[in-house]
């Protein structure tokens, strides 16, 4: 094997011949160490990392010099060979653990290239001195000599006034088995402190237990034999992992900082007092590092499968979700509990969660990240690879939309549209606003989605059944009434998604396409699951507020009118799972919210297959669609919407009831509670909506922005 680190490897053009892909996934587990660990050392993503070790891509450049010089420390380690020094292609030793400790070097590194802190070697500088950087070394214990940062170059310290409360560091491993651990107690534990008993848990079925801690470590050790956790949500999936909210009192008991990471510290290998105190007992974070929501798991387990979860409310983990400021600790881990029946145990925001579940109804096969075990068989379906958008579907801030021009991009937009009402509206009294359920979830159940890039095609011939994009005309025929919004918001050619060009095709318009991006191959429905689940989960949520399909039209737009006088905590389990739907579908098109991505900075595709652009403009397509139809229909019965945003609709009307529009049999409009369905949201009078009007507002707009739900 040491033909395989020949030192002579390296030519001119610095171009470093590696082992084989075999060799370098040998070489880490014999040594014991995690992707994260080695792709903190080596500078790079832990998904570089595996896909340089299953030989799906190569490294290059500076990056494979330093992974280079990695596997043959490892390669010296396993063989007890001294390792010579290579300073310009240095790893960060550090993050390997105690296993930099045992590899033999070459005593001719200089003191300049050793780590002030630790005596390691290291390339890495703090103030122009050597050091590594965050929690990767120890602090110099005071039997220990090191040299000094010079006084013309002071390493730099907090002040008083920046310095937190210290963690009391543990001095033994915590172990976390992996396998069989028990979930009876629940998904989640709300910790309070009190002055008298210490920690109490509120767990999710309304009992709670005392908590026996007074560091991040002891409860973590806790959590380890709580029985706290989830079931996999779908067969074939994996478990979710416990979650632990701390409240104000909690956090100032673990003596952690009562406030959230600056940028700088959420970086996994920071100096933050969560990173060191974890890094104490050999856990660590994932790759979003500490926060609001931060995943913590042993440095050689796998956060997906082998983590926990912390929800730091001082920190605003729960800014995002609306809810009562009157909940006690109790109380809050009822509502979280009956979210996590509902959908999915809270990770983040709701939003997060919606989008999460895409995944955790349609599981993919997972590969335990240290080990490489198949841990879960996942589930037909799945969206396993990771693929570019096409150049028109790619957000604002991809490199594919690098230099883009606007017209160049594929036309996906929700309604914003109102005019002026005719001299026979202005002569009635009110103005009614209704409002689609979940307007971006009904039919998403029906979209197909492709597993493969996009391919570009000159000249194609439109066909529905293939996602994609396609450039066409569809404004030169199909003439609209002026008292209706215009169906496609682009004129002359543009590119659209597959649903806007089969609703144009459906209406008669001509669809020739000049060119198009297009997946083939095997479709499925893939969100069928996702609507299906949060489907039930909004009906739940509005038979806890006592709001019923089946309840006459009266009642029940009576009940939805006063959805003000309900419980304000079942009012706010109704708006989670509608945030969660809506922004779990916006987050398939989001850019990196990751603690090392600058806004408006270009980004590369994340590593993410449900990061989906098309997908997310084919559901606004279709959305928008459906709509424009409802629409029509509507218009032949003599009525035309004043005012559109999104999915609440004006009309006016004799009567301040949303009924005289729905309870017309030709109507396109159908009072209920099933998405696509209509409820009530507001009344006003004529006056009202020409004040906002001769103001440049959307009035519908603003009935949106002030709707309970």
């Amino acid at each position: 094997m040491d033909a395989l680190f020949d030192e002579n490897a390296v030519t001119a053009a610095h171009t470093t011949v590696m082992p084989p892909p075999h060799e370098r996934l040998r070489l880490r587990r014999e040594c014991r160490l995690s992707v994260y660990q080695v792709a903190s050392a080596c500078g790079v993503s832990e998904t570089a990392i595996r896909s340089w070790e299953r030989g799906t891509t190569t490294p290059r450049g500076h990056n494979a010099e330093v992974y280079h010089q990695l596997l043959q420390g490892l390669h010296a380690y396993l063989t007890k060979t001294p390792l010579p020094p290579s300073a310009a292609t240095l790893p960060d030793w550090a993050a390997l653990g105690p296993l930099h400790h045992q590899i033999p070097f070459q005593d001719t590194e200089t003191e300049g290239d050793r780590c002030w802190r630790c005596r390691q070697p290291t390339a890495q500088r703090v103030g122009g001195q050597p050091q590594h950087l965050g929690t990767r070394c120890p602090a110099p214990s005071p039997r220990t000599a090191p040299i000094p940062p010079p006084a013309s170059l002071p390493h730099p310290r907090l002040t008083p006034r920046e310095t937190e409360p210290p963690l009391r560091p543990p001095t033994t491993r915590l172990d976390y088995p992996a396998r069989g651990r028990s979930t009876a107690a629940g998904p989640l534990a709300v910790l309070e402190a009190r002055a008298t008993s210490g920690l109490t848990a509120y767990l999710a079925d309304g009992t709670a237990r005392h908590c026996p801690a007074d560091t991040l470590a002891s409860l973590l050790s806790w959590a380890t034999t709580a029985g706290l956790g989830t079931p996999p949500v779908k067969n074939g999936g994996l478990n979710t992992g416990p979650l632990l909210v701390l409240t104000n009192t909690a956090t100032q008991r673990l003596s952690l900082p009562t406030t959230s990471p600056p940028p700088a510290q959420r970086h996994p290998h920071s100096d933050h007092p969560m990173l060191r105190h974890l890094a104490s007992i050999g856990w660590q974070t994932d790759n979003q590092g500490p926060g609001p929501w931060t995943t913590v798991h042993l440095s050689n387990q796998d956060p997906d499968a082998d983590g926990m979860h912390l929800a730091v409310t001082p920190w605003g983990a729960l800014d995002d979700w609306s809810l009562p400021a009157h909940l006690d600790a109790a109380q809050l881990a009822r509502f979280l509990g009956t979210y996590a029946d509902l959908l999915r145990t809270p990770i983040g925001s709701p939003g997060a969660c919606g989008h999460k579940l895409m995944s955790d109804l349609r599981p993919p096969p997972h590969l335990h990240a240290t080990t490489g075990k198949l841990l879960s068989q996942g589930a037909p379906g799945a969206l396993t690879r990771v693929v570019d958008p096409a150049p028109c579907e790619a957000p604002e801030g991809h490199r594919l939309a690098r230099g883009r021009s606007p017209a160049d991009k594929v036309i996906a937009e929700d309604y914003d549209w109102w005019r002026p009402p005719t001299d026979a509206e202005a002569t009635l009294t009110h103005v009614t606003c209704l409002a689609v359920n979940l307007l971006h979830v009904a039919d998403v159940n029906n979209i197909r989605v492709a597993y493969s890039s996009a391919e570009p095609v000159d000249y194609p011939t439109f066909d529905r059944k293939i996602p994609g994009s396609w450039l066409v005309d569809l404004t030169g025929s199909g003439q609209h009434h002026r008292h209706l919004p215009a169906p496609y918001p682009g004129t002359g050619p543009a590119w659209y998604p597959t649903p806007a060009v089969a609703c144009a095709q459906s209406r008669g318009i001509s669809t020739t396409p000049i060119k198009a991006y297009l997946r083939p191959g095997q479709t499925r429905p893939y969100l069928n699951p996702w609507y299906q689940r949060i489907r039930l989960a909004h009906f739940t949520a509005l038979e806890r507020l006592g709001i019923t399909a089946d309840m006459p039209p009266d009642d029940l737009c009576h009940a939805i009118q006063h959805l003000g006088s309900k419980d304000d905590t079942d009012l706010a389990l109704l708006r989670a799972v509608h945030t969660s739907a809506i922004q779990g579908i916006a987050l398939l098109t989001q850019p990196p919210s990751t603690y090392n991505h600058l806004p408006g900075q270009t980004y590369d595709t994340p590593n993410d297959p449900t990061w989906r652009p098309d997908l997310h403009a084919s559901i606004i397509a279709n959305a928008r669609a459906h709509l424009r139809r409802k629409l029509g229909t509507t218009a032949y019965t003599g009525r035309f919407p004043l005012a559109v945003y999104q999915d609440h609709i004006l009309y006016a009307t004799h009567e301040p009831s949303v009924r005289e529009i729905t309870d017309d049999p030709d109507s396109g409009f159908r009072l209920g509670l099933s998405p696509g369905h209509v409820r009530p949201v507001a009344t006003h009078s004529m006056d009202w909506y020409l004040h906002h009007y001769a103001r440049d507002l959307n009035p519908a707009q603003l009935l949106k922005n002030s709707s309970p739900w």
